[in-house]
């Protein structure tokens, strides 16, 4: 049986380590600083160390009435482009000169940042928001958070912290509701919706997918938020992705005839943005077989909010 092993090499892993005088070698087992082929994690912030009482705080448990300029995102199920499409509806009302912030409520698959490609920029997220009292600064939250596009953005970032209270959470959605004309909730499959009185009482905007499947998944989620008081939604349709030609589609009539709801759109599916987004570059334009069910959407919440400038700071 022979050796890979050349006589050279052998003899240089077989000479002992000499070092200078007084100089002690490192253990063998020490890894080498040159080869550290991974970004260790970041050391956990100080708010997910403290011990958090299970009691929400008094000021958390009014009913605040005084906004209107709040709108939930949901969908009957994940990966439909849910996240995307809060975003494309931020981006058209700040470029109608409305002040406008977004908000990742999805703790199971939030990362909003990561989607837009600006999870590099400095600014809060989730994990380091604190509402002992249940109450935020509005303008100081508005001050600290990322911006993309001119849309003010509060992201989740789930490996790095433990998932916020439902009243950090209203705390931080009124805060930016006293702060900007509009703020977009993307709250994933409605998780928080029943529990946080402010995204149940807000204007509700469903996407659902324009599949045998994506409609019946869509018409059980919108029964939950009624079981759960929430408004009328608005219903989106969302061609779906990957489908083969000519197959797997159902008509925007078909779907408002088993939806018995008005659906907008459809909302075309584009290469060139999944592309975009999955490569980390986050989405650079709204495309052209989207911009029209946006701007229905956009008309639709300017008809419902009114500014938040009138309206005067809620008593805790």
């Amino acid at each position: 049986m022979t050796s890979n092993t050349t006589p050279h090499a052998a003899r240089r892993m077989s000479a002992p380590a000499l070092a200078p005088p007084g100089v002690p070698l490192p253990a063998d087992e020490a890894p080498s600083p040159s080869l550290r082929y991974y970004t260790p994690p970041p050391k956990p912030l100080a708010s997910c160390e403290r011990k958090r009482s299970k009691d929400a705080p008094a000021g958390a448990l009014a009913i605040d009435t005084t906004f209107q300029n709040i709108v939930t995102m949901t969908a009957g199920h994940s990966g439909i482009g849910l996240s995307v499409m809060s975003a494309m509806l931020a981006w058209a009302l700040t470029e109608r000169g409305r002040s406008c912030a977004l908000v990742d409520a999805d703790f199971v698959g939030g990362c909003l940042d990561l989607l837009l490609g600006v999870e590099r920029e400095s600014g809060l997220r989730f994990s380091q928001v604190e509402a002992p009292l249940g109450y935020i600064e509005g303008t100081a939250l508005n001050h600290d958070l990322l911006t993309w596009e001119g849309v003010r953005v509060l992201p989740y970032d789930p490996w790095n912290a433990r998932q916020p209270d439902w009243w950090e959470v209203q705390a931080a959605v009124r805060a930016l509701a006293q702060a900007n004309d509009v703020v977009i909730v993307d709250a994933g499959q409605g998780g928080l919706v029943e529990t946080v009185n402010d995204l149940r009482s807000s204007m509700h905007i469903v996407a659902a997918e324009l599949s045998v499947i994506g409609l019946a998944r869509a018409k059980t989620h919108r029964m939950r938020l009624d079981s759960w008081g929430c408004p009328t939604p608005r219903i989106v349709g969302i061609l779906p992705r990957g489908k083969p030609r000519g197959r797997g589609e159902v008509g925007v009539p078909e779907a408002e005839d088993y939806l018995t709801a008005t659906v907008l759109g459809p909302v075309r599916p584009f290469a060139g943005l999944c592309g975009d987004v999955l490569e980390g570059l986050g989405i650079r334009s709204i495309p052209k077989g989207s911009r029209k069910a946006i701007n229905l959407l956009a008309d639709a919440i300017e008809q419902t909010i009114r500014p938040t400038h009138a309206a005067t700071e809620p008593d805790w």
